[in-house]
């Protein structure tokens, strides 16, 4: 049972993560109660509705305590039944708030009187005392004045809070120890018992006087030396636009907490500085930066802004680029392409031909945005292959010109030009280790290296990319990044990493309420959950994609069909599978993108339609394709060409070409691919009547399945094997199959050493999760710590088949 109370006044952040544990937790057993408040509070209203709005949820509305459960109180308090003319008096005076009610007790014992009947006019006075001031109005005047400022400053040393009041420090410590008395503060520090008390005194405080007070509050810490995110918490309660000393401080804060990883308190702060200027281009610039990654809708409009108020083509080059970076998380690249080539063509104009170095750098970063804006939708692919036709890459030297080489080579991997090519200019984009903002050298880099099955370096470079942003709080990227790297896991043949790194993305998705806007966590973790046999949770996952204009995306949309088609085709659906496979080569078509793997559309229908009969469909769709394949050249692509061959031609002659497929594929890293060769070239020699070979093929396609923790491969190979005469001698599973993927992120890092506090900082999650996740992994695998989890988490070899 986890209890949160007063949720009304939770912070944004901890709002969406509640509702996104209320969602997550409907089949768990798990009571979640939460208590509200009635009658304002600092929450937004939509997120609280949100909340309410959760499935399997009861609603209680607390009515005020009656006069019988007031009178229970009084007797429990003084051990002897009240007079009922007492109770009704307490129950009238508190209003039934139990709090007050408390308050009143206390007060009453306080001062040794009794529930009687002849003291109904001493609680009328005393009573109403406590509930219009919460004990305050018993305080010395004198009091007062310090009351006000613990309650604007609060948890203060005793000097700050004798400055505020404008009093002595002696005169601070007298009234300190009067509050105490009065049951005022907590303990012996310098805040209240309750914060309906502090709020109580603020009520009080005429408005023309709080507000002096804040802003006193805040030159005071900000004289004092006072990081600048604690004189902000000030300002920001001051309804006044902001003075400019105070939009230099909201400035501070608003870096400090983009540099502590907190975006969404660096926009608030500088939303509220803004106040002071709604054209200050610098305000804007900054407040754009920080939205970006939680509200990119509001980062362009301030781009926006910006932008008709500057005209020289120089200052707009970075402006422009920032908005293009933003528009990729608000699906608004075509606006970004067009502004990118106006002000690149401008740029060039500039700066002639024999450019000064600061002028060659900016139009190398506006070049390689040109290329990141101009590959997001298929209608703008072509016009960026048109202008970069001739281009000359550059060497490399700067983060501007890796930029650019990474986004050519992307470029090149799309149009299928030679992977030797597009792997020299990713490597030549990797080769110092650090990434800018948003890492998009990386991504570029990755995409390319990934294809042309260069996978450690993508690997190496996107767990780099992955704790940078996790350090910086970016979240958009770290969903971006964490999506990129299952693909490459499931490319590689790690179905279980794939899971895990494809959850971990969908967890943070859901969390930061993006659902509307990104597909790459869906496509990721069906495409995952399709090799491990569970093909209608996948397509379940892919039903509930909602972007808007998916159908007009370069990457998204065509691996988001072809997850469609593996879906229905694990499901026994082939026409379904080829429905979706065909749109999908349209769409490619349509994109001008000729890369044969990018999404391997053709190969999937050349083996379905084989195993229908369907010859030469299959191969009329085949030799449309080998071109591109020999072209790409890598050993993946050339052997699942000739897989599809094979499987599509009858006789000798197929199983021939299946072996050279195996052989090709058992020297690439397509492992999956390597297992279903084999199994294919198992049923042929079975079906031939070679069952000695046909089992040495399909043992060979069940221990790579079960490597590469492939259920779907294996539901397909064990039945042939055993149809051929074979059968499974031991058992094939892993102990740490039963971790579920965040169990396993987190078992992960604890072998690597990693503390609680370190794991939960770079997931995302709270320390108790993390111990939460940790118990649970060490009951699954029946160990008792640390110490025993890196032995149990090795690699566990496959299990072994035998005639």
């Amino acid at each position: 049972m986890l209890v949160i109370d007063d949720v009304q006044w939770c912070d944004e952040a901890s709002l969406r993560w509640l509702g996104f544990l209320l969602r997550r937790a409907v089949d768990l057993p798990l009571m979640v109660m939460l208590t509200q408040r009635t009658g304002g509070g600092e929450a937004k209203a939509e997120l609280l509705d949100g909340i309410g709005d959760t499935v399997s949820r009861l609603t209680l509305d607390l009515a005020p305590l009656d006069s019988g459960t007031v009178g229970e109180m009084l007797h429990t308090a003084f051990g002897m039944r009240p007079a009922p003319a007492f109770t009704a008096k307490c129950a009238e005076i508190t209003g039934g708030n139990p709090f007050l009610v408390h308050g009143v007790v206390n007060r009453l014992r306080a001062d040794s009187l009794l529930p009687v009947a002849d003291r109904v006019g001493s609680l009328d006075e005393l009573g109403r005392g406590v509930v219009a001031h919460s004990v305050l109005g018993r305080l010395p005047e004198s009091v007062h004045a310090v009351a006000r400022a613990v309650a604007v400053l609060g948890g203060e040393n005793v000097e700050m809070i004798a400055a505020l009041a404008g009093t002595q420090t002696g005169t601070v410590l007298a009234a300190v120890e009067t509050m105490r008395a009065n049951d005022v503060l907590l303990g012996d520090g310098l805040d209240y018992a309750h914060d309906l008390i502090r709020r109580a005194v603020l009520r009080a405080t005429p408005d023309g006087e709080q507000l002096a007070l804040r802003e006193r509050a805040a030159r005071l810490l900000n004289d004092t030396g006072r990081p600048a995110e604690e004189v902000a918490v000030q300002l920001m309660l001051l309804p006044t636009d902001p003075d400019p000393w105070m939009v230099d401080v909201l400035r501070v804060a608003a870096v400090s907490a983009e540099q502590r990883g907190a975006p969404a308190a660096a926009a608030q702060y500088l939303s509220r500085a803004l106040q002071h200027d709604q054209d200050d281009v610098v305000l804007l610039v900054a407040s754009a930066r920080a939205l970006a990654q939680t509200d990119p809708e509001t980062a362009l409009e301030h781009l926006e802004r910006v932008l008709a108020l500057v005209s020289d083509p120089r200052t707009r080059g970075p402006l422009v680029v920032q908005y293009a970076l933003t528009s990729l998380g608000a699906q608004n690249s075509v606006r970004a392409f067009e502004l990118v080539g106006e002000v690149l063509d401008a740029i060039e104009r500039e700066i002639g031909q024999d450019p000064a170095p600061a002028d060659r750098t900016l139009r190398t970063l506006v070049e390689s945005v040109y290329l990141i804006s101009g590959l997001d939708e298929k209608s703008t692919v072509g016009a960026v292959g048109r202008r970069f036709r001739d281009y000359a890459p550059p060497r490399g030297d700067g983060p501007e010109e890796r930029q650019l080489l990474a986004m050519l080579s992307s470029l090149g991997a799309l149009q299928g030009a030679p992977a030797a090519t597009v792997i020299a200019q990713a490597t030549r984009a990797l080769r110092i280790d650090d990434v800018t903002a948003g890492g998009w050298e990386v991504l570029g880099s990755s995409l390319s290296l990934y294809l042309a099955d260069e996978i450690d370096p993508a690997l190496t470079a996107l767990t780099s990319l992955i704790d940078h942003v996790q350090r910086r709080g970016e979240a958009w990227t770290c969903i971006l990044c964490a999506s990129t790297r299952a693909q490459v896991y499931l490319w590689a043949g790690n179905v279980r990493e794939a899971l895990s790194d494809a959850q971990f993305a969908l967890d943070i998705m859901l969390q930061e309420s993006w659902t509307p806007r990104m597909v790459v966590p869906q496509v990721a973790l069906a495409s995952a959950l399709i090799r491990r046999g569970e093909a209608a949770r996948a397509e379940g996952l892919l039903e509930l994609v909602t972007r808007p204009r998916l159908d007009q995306f370069t990457l998204e949309y065509n691996s988001y069909v072809m997850a469609r088609a593996r879906a229905r085709a694990a499901l026994g659906d082939p026409d379904g599978a080829l429905t979706h496979l065909r749109r999908c080569g349209d769409s490619l078509a349509e994109a001008g993108i000729a890369n044969p793997v990018l999404a391997p559309w053709w190969f999937d229908a050349a083996v379905i339609l084989a195993e229908l009969g369907r010859r030469h469909e299959g191969l009329e769709i085949l030799e449309r394709t080998e071109e591109d394949v020999r072209r790409w050249g890598t050993p993946r692509a050339r052997g699942m060409a000739t897989m599809a061959r094979g499987a599509l031609t009858p006789g000798d002659a197929g199983i021939e070409l299946l072996t050279d497929a195996a052989q090709t594929l058992a020297e690439s890293p397509g492992r999956l691919e390597n297992a279903g060769a084999e199994y294919l070239l198992g049923r042929r020699l079975h079906a031939r009547g070679d069952d000695e070979g046909a089992r040495k093929r399909l043992r060979q396609s069940i221990d790579l399945a079960v490597l590469c923790r492939d259920r779907l491969q294996l539901d397909l190979s064990l039945p042939a094997l055993i149809e051929a005469g074979g059968r499974l001698r031991r058992g094939t599973a892993s102990p740490t199959d039963a971790l579920s993927g965040s169990e396993r992120r987190v078992a992960d890092q604890a072998v690597a050493g990693a503390t609680n506090r370190e794991i939960a900082e770079s997931l995302f999650l709270t320390q108790r999760t993390v111990e939460f996740h940790l118990t649970s992994v060490y009951r699954k695998l029946g160990i008792r710590g640390r110490q025993e989890l890196a032995e149990v988490m090795a690699e566990v070899p496959p299990g072994r088949i035998d005639d």
